[in-house]
């Protein structure tokens, strides 16, 4: 008999270590995907900002009157958060939604080259909703910083369209978190991210349409954790797990994500309406954006 209790107890810390490590196991792989979804979603939200719907603005030197713009936009992108829906959904919780919409917001400007037929563009935004919640539970804060360039190939005289050719680089850094019910989970993160783009438009008086594509590639370095209280542990069917972290990074050429965008601009007077979409349809992630500034 005292053989026979030994061995059961043996049996049950076996069978313990055996859930414990099969949940941190589980978790590790849900917030691996949950990463991997953030390393596709902030490149295709950073490089849909700033979008001008004409090709090329124009020279700024010399030109009269000059041709630059500033102003704001606003966009969003679809996040996968199926990853980590399926995470918490480990200890009971099924507060997260699948998809989230990615807000971004940020200050820009163009200026039309000197001399030579190019523009330059740059953008900052920062904006913390940790303590807004978008959605119940989740909290983001958002950096990024960057900008691109663009040469005209035709320069839209007469009939023809304006053509351009350009690349740019994009900063990112923030974090993503989720609490509720016991479970918390964090991702911080840094991205960067570099493209080559092409864009076509035409002019129609004040209506300008446009189309374009972009290759992008991103850099990341992600680290996220996530505990539990020892009540939802102990409640789970992996009894005594509580926390885990971990860091992850991947290079510049580990992904290739090709991106279609298009949209329309409207000119009044000395002030440019923008609306703008995009399409990775590698990864079937799309984002959107509305733009108003001051342009010549």
């Amino acid at each position: 008999m005292k053989k026979f209790f030994l061995s059961l107890f043996a049996a049950g810390a076996l069978f313990s270590t055996f859930a414990q490590e099969h949940v941190f196991d589980e978790v590790a792989l849900g917030l691996d995907g949950f990463a991997s979804s953030l390393e596709k979603t902030l490149p295709n939200a950073a490089v849909q900002q700033n979008v001008y719907a004409d090709a090329w603005i124009g020279k700024f030197f010399p030109s009269a009157p000059p041709h630059f713009g500033f102003g704001a936009e606003f966009g969003v992108a679809k996040f996968d958060l199926s990853p980590l829906k399926d995470v918490a959904g480990i200890f009971g919780i099924s507060a997260i939604p699948k998809t989230f919409i990615f807000p971004t917001f940020t200050a820009n400007a163009r200026l039309g080259g000197v001399i030579l037929p190019f523009d330059l563009g740059l953008s900052f935004m920062y904006i913390d909703l940790s303590k807004l919640r978008l959605v119940d539970g989740i909290g983001v804060n958002y950096f990024n910083v960057g900008g691109d360039f663009r040469w005209a190939i035709f320069k839209g005289e007469g009939a023809f369209p304006k053509l351009s050719v350009g690349s740019g680089f994009y900063y990112t850094k923030g974090g993503f978190s989720f609490e509720k019910d016991g479970f918390d989970t964090s991702l911080d993160y840094s991205v960067k991210t570099a493209f080559f783009s092409a864009q076509i438009s035409k002019k129609f008086i004040f209506f300008t349409p446009y189309a374009g594509f972009r290759g992008i590639f991103s850099d990341s370095d992600i680290k996220w954790n996530w505990k539990v209280t020892s009540e939802l542990a102990d409640a789970s069917k992996y009894n005594g797990t509580h926390s885990a972290s971990e860091k992850k990074s991947s290079g510049f050429f580990g992904s290739f994500m090709p991106q279609v965008f298009g949209g329309f601009g409207l000119d009044i007077s000395m002030m440019a309406l923008n609306f703008g979409a995009s399409w990775d349809f590698k990864n079937s992630i799309w984002a959107a954006d509305v733009s108003v500034r001051f342009q010549l």
